[in-house]
């Protein structure tokens, strides 16, 4: 049986590797209805398979998934007396670790250093394809999924400009604690 229960954040795999945010609403026999995401997915997403993900916590924190296909989007699927619209997915498979990430994570050298309009975000990891980056505390929240930005890397060697787009975005400690930021590289050019 998959460890996920109602309330539960889920990240939603699309094809080319687009992940949206979205979480369990309800279970009705071996159906997961899921909370449509923003923007919607199109009704042509009907049959396709999706991965859906979720963090479970054990002595870490470990990302599981199984494959699901989208068999129904409704507008107005309705529990604890609201409506609201889902997409309605059937798993395919039991859940097993996956990672997110295409190329392999790597704790970044001392030296290297990763600015946002000339702010210096901390870096958790990074990879040839992607990173995690945090921002201080208290800055303004005017980043949201799906933006594009631009960041300046300092390697030691030299100083690149690359341009990435926000595919998950969360807070710690509430919504003025630290932003974290899971970007994805988009191109490269020497500054």
């Amino acid at each position: 049986m998959l460890e996920i229960k109602v309330g539960q954040a889920v990240d939603i795999v699309l094809e080319q590797g687009v992940i949206k945010p979205s979480s369990i609403q309800d279970f009705i026999d071996e159906r997961i209805i899921l909370l449509q995401t923003a923007p919607p997915l199109a009704d042509s997403c009907i049959n396709k398979t999706i991965l859906v993900t979720y963090i479970t916590r054990d002595d870490r924190q470990v990302r599981m998934g199984f494959p699901a296909m989208i068999i129904e989007m409704r507008e107005g699927y309705v529990t604890v007396g609201r409506g609201f619209p889902v997409i309605i997915v059937k798993p395919l498979s039991t859940s097993t670790v996956c990672d997110l990430r295409a190329h392999a994570r790597q704790v970044p050298r001392p030296e290297m250093t990763i600015e946002l309009d000339g702010e210096d975000l901390a870096i958790i990891d990074i990879s040839e394809g992607s990173a995690h980056l945090v921002r201080t505390a208290g800055m303004k929240a005017t980043l949201k999924i799906d933006d594009l930005i631009c960041l300046t890397i300092h390697n030691g060697q030299g100083k690149y400009v690359r341009q990435a787009r926000i595919v998950r975005q969360w807070h710690t400690k509430g919504i003025t604690g630290p932003e974290h930021l899971a970007i994805i590289f988009i191109t490269e050019k020497l500054a």
